[in-house]
């Protein structure tokens, strides 16, 4: 399994926009082969901060993902200009355990 996320601050006065941005991506990449969780937040304490999450089944799907016309495209065209560069925040991740089910 691979993780990726991402975090930024969208431009003030852009939240809506970009919520609306991010809602259609969810609703995309839940679409995609190989994507198995697909969300989006937006901070409690600060609104303009969003994060982006995704859990791929292997490599290939990744690279299905980061190349698809809607990821590859549209989101970083559609977030072009309403998020701060310098706030970007993007890594990818690597399960080191198997899932285990949550003890409390």
């Amino acid at each position: 399994m691979i993780v990726l996320n991402a975090t930024f601050l969208v431009i003030a006065g852009y939240e809506d926009q970009a919520i609306k941005i991010l809602l259609t991506h969810v609703e995309q990449a839940k679409k995609e082969p190989g994507v198995l969780v697909t969300r989006v937040y937006r901070s409690r304490t600060e609104p303009r901060r969003f994060f982006i999450y995704h859990e791929l089944t292997d490599p290939a799907a990744f690279r299905q993902h980061r190349t698809s016309l809607h990821y590859g495209g549209a989101i970083l065209t559609y977030l072009y200009g309403i998020l701060e560069p310098e706030s970007l925040l993007f890594d990818t991740y690597t399960q080191l355990a198997p899932d285990d089910e949550h003890q409390p």
